[in-house]
């Protein structure tokens, strides 16, 4: 898995969920019902500020290294830090659903609807999720995030999961750059697409 250099950080992100779900809208005019499948993923499109060639040179080149390993990089919370969550695992073997119980918080701590966390497996591979609702964690460090996807992946039961700083990984689908006329270089948007 391929990574970035920590300078210049991304200035921008733009997050598709990739749905595998659908909506079936019946040809009789019947009530249209939606059929949801596991496997919903994240697409991300970061956006970089202008680079001294020097510089450009490297992330380029990581970037297509990307298309054939794969890219793991920092979720940018561009300034709206989550806080420190201490050291959340996730608690019990294999959770499912949209219910994710955590260990390990630092009493009191607040996730918010809708803060960045990423789930590891076994394997060390990382599922980017939001959380669907807030929650506090209680005198003993526990509680059940809610997700706004389902789990899709078999986590072991203290698989770690990342609060202070999510990352996201996939295969770099788009890669593009341009040489602009005060000698910088500035990077098309890169898109991550998460593949498991």
């Amino acid at each position: 898995m391929i990574e970035l250099p920590e300078s210049p950080a991304p200035n921008g992100v733009e997050v598709t969920v990739l749905d595998y779900g659908m909506t079936l809208r019946p040809s009789t005019g019947a009530a249209a019902l939606r059929l949801n499948r596991p496997g919903s993923r994240n697409q991300v499109v970061l956006s970089f500020p202008p680079m001294k060639p020097d510089v450009a040179r490297v992330f380029v080149s990581r970037f297509q290294q990307g298309q054939r390993e794969g890219l793991r990089v920092e979720y940018p919370l561009l300034g709206l830090p989550q806080g420190s969550p201490g050291s959340p695992v996730v608690d019990g073997a294999n959770p499912t659903g949209t219910t994710l119980p955590v260990r390990g918080l630092t009493p009191g701590y607040a996730v918010k609807e809708g803060y960045a966390l990423t789930l590891i497996d076994a394997d060390g591979v990382r599922y980017l999720h939001f959380a669907g609702a807030p929650v506090m964690a209680d005198a003993n460090g526990e509680a059940s995030i809610t997700l706004t996807v389902p789990i899709r992946a078999p986590l072991a039961d203290g698989s770690t999961i990342l609060l202070a700083k999510p990352t996201v990984e996939g295969l770099v689908t788009d890669v593009g750059w341009s040489m602009r006329v005060d000698r910088l270089v500035q990077l098309g948007g890169v898109t991550i697409e998460e593949a498991a």
